[in-house]
């Protein structure tokens, strides 16, 4: 599950890139039609994990709700093991 975490985090934090990007330069529909649904459901797959994890402190949960880099803080609120 921690896995599917970072790969959620990373498609999260790498599409909110790319329309912020798309924003301030070109701003192709195409990439705000492909990457817009793409960063929500990133998110909201973050949330989804984090809330899933037993044992998942609240620290984590909370900080999975930060659009955008919500994930990666959610994996380092974490513990390791």
């Amino acid at each position: 599950m921690i896995a599917g975490l970072r790969v959620a985090a990373v498609v999260e934090a790498a599409t909110l890139i790319a329309l912020l990007l798309n924003l301030v330069t070109v701003h192709w529909r195409p990439v705000t039609a492909l990457g817009g649904p793409l960063h929500g459901t990133a998110y909201l797959a973050v949330i989804a994990v984090v809330l899933l994890l037993p044992g998942a402190p609240r620290a984590a949960k909370l900080l999975a709700l930060v659009p955008g880099i919500g994930g990666w803080l959610a994996l380092r609120a974490l513990p390791s093991s």
